[in-house]
């Protein structure tokens, strides 16, 4: 490329007018500030589990199970995950376990892979989705939450004793991009 003007603001003596191109590949925008989740998502965990090459049905949950009776509504949650990670938004994809009404403080496990059952609270998971909006370790992550509380047990706090309010950044900054389960779906299946 010639300029007309040298660095010294004087003319370019080998300047040549003449046509001009200059390709572009992509724009984007420059942000200084740490990325974060600009949309939460909140799916299910087992969106990739009705189709999943030698999965033993019968001991997955009742959604799982009966996802085409259900109007195959894990498909098309799958989908919807897919048109988000496909956007190019700063996104977090969050799939609780089963969800109970009961109250925020239980401990958590946070997986990815879409591999585990539980419940957990949705009181838990209104808390999760805000911490993640502020999170850059969340930012275009998609992962499995539960309780460690088992569903024959209910989970109740003591007024008294409080538990202590989660960082959830310690959670978040364990999980990796690029992991929602699908893997598992591209294996061939075993033959029976």
């Amino acid at each position: 490329m010639f300029s007309k003007f040298e660095y010294d603001g004087k003319l370019n003596g080998t300047f040549v007018e003449g046509p001009f191109e200059l390709p572009v590949s992509s724009i984007r925008a420059y942000i200084k500030d740490p990325i974060t989740p600009r949309f939460v998502h909140v799916g299910s965990a087992g969106v990739t589990r009705p189709e999943r090459p030698g999965l033993d049905l019968s001991k997955q949950p009742p959604a799982v199970r009966l996802n085409k009776e259900l109007g195959s509504i894990l498909t098309f949650k799958l989908k919807g995950e897919d048109l988000i990670r496909e956007s190019g938004i700063p996104y977090a994809i969050v799939r609780p376990c089963a969800l109970t009404e009961e109250p925020a403080g239980a401990d958590l496990i946070f997986e990815q892979g879409d591999n585990i059952t539980g419940k957990i609270s949705r009181e838990e998971i209104a808390r999760l989705c805000v911490a993640a909006l502020e999170s850059p370790y969340a930012c275009d992550k998609t992962f499995e939450v539960k309780s460690v509380v088992p569903f024959s047990e209910p989970f109740t706090l003591d007024p008294a004793n409080p538990p202590p309010e989660k960082d959830y950044n310690v959670y978040f900054k364990d999980l990796k991009e690029g992991i929602t389960g699908k893997e598992a779906l591209q294996q061939n299946p075993v033959p029976v």
